[in-house]
């Protein structure tokens, strides 16, 4: 499969994470013949895809390859959006999509879903969670050792997050051609990626999905939940143990 000669890569996102992504990749993986890579695929199989794809010295061959062989016909979101020079290298027919978003909305949403998990995940208990899912200290690892990332977060907890996301958004339109872009914000639908992609318009509604609520919710108090659970059974369940032993000791003699 790896040498598919009619293998065609559509979508280069580089749209960063709380700009719809989720919508996006929802709204692609409807139009497209195959699967869109996001930060959720990512989760699916955080070895294999750091492993095979988002390492430092994957080669164009290698990078091309991976995506033919998992059937990825586009890419948005973190941590593809790290690797979108070499995509528009590799895949040089594709359409860059950029998508795009209020700045202070996006500001406000990332404190409350990305930020939010960071702090909660680097905080007691949760610190735990990577100690009973070590591939999900992998990715965050990766991410942690990314210039971009950090910038995105630091950024943002300096108060400095409009300022970054409008340097961003201007580098990325004067570093990809005019022809190659387009600058998408997900209230506009289906007509401006679909004529982008000169694709029919379908006739569902263009998704809406994981707003800041959803993430708060699906992702920070699920994890917290789990946390406090473990550490609250860590410090039950040997004392229980150890009177159930007790009390069978007891009744034996």
């Amino acid at each position: 499969m790896a040498n598919k000669k009619d293998f065609k890569f559509f979508v280069i996102g580089v749209g960063l994470p709380r700009t719809g992504t989720n919508s996006t990749k929802a709204a692609l993986e409807i139009l497209l013949p195959g699967k869109c890579m996001h930060m959720f695929e990512v989760h699916k199989d955080i070895d294999r895809n750091l492993n095979e794809l988002f390492n430092d010295d994957i080669n164009d061959k290698d990078f091309r390859i991976f995506f033919v062989k998992y059937n990825y016909v586009a890419g948005i979101d973190l941590p593809f959006i790290l690797k979108y020079q070499q995509a528009m290298r590799v895949f040089p027919d594709a359409l860059v999509l950029l998508t795009v978003r209020e700045p202070e909305g996006w500001v406000r949403s990332m404190k409350n879903t990305i930020c939010e998990s960071e702090r909660v995940h680097l905080s007691f208990p949760c610190v735990i969670y990577h100690w009973i899912f070590p591939s999900l200290k992998r990715i965050t690892s990766y991410l942690y050792s990314d210039a971009t990332f950090m910038e995105i977060i630091d950024s943002i907890n300096r108060g400095q997050g409009l300022e970054f996301y409008n340097k961003y958004v201007e580098e990325i339109k004067a570093t990809v051609p005019s022809e190659r872009l387009l600058v998408f914000n997900v209230k506009e639908g289906w007509k401006p990626l679909c004529e982008a992609l000169k694709l029919p318009v379908p006739k569902q509604p263009f998704p809406n999905v994981n707003d800041s609520k959803e993430y708060q919710n699906s992702t920070i108090t699920r994890r917290k939940i789990i946390c406090w659970g473990l550490f609250i059974a860590s410090i039950i369940t040997p004392p229980l143990i150890g009177y159930g032993l007790k009390r069978n000791l007891e009744l034996f003699y």
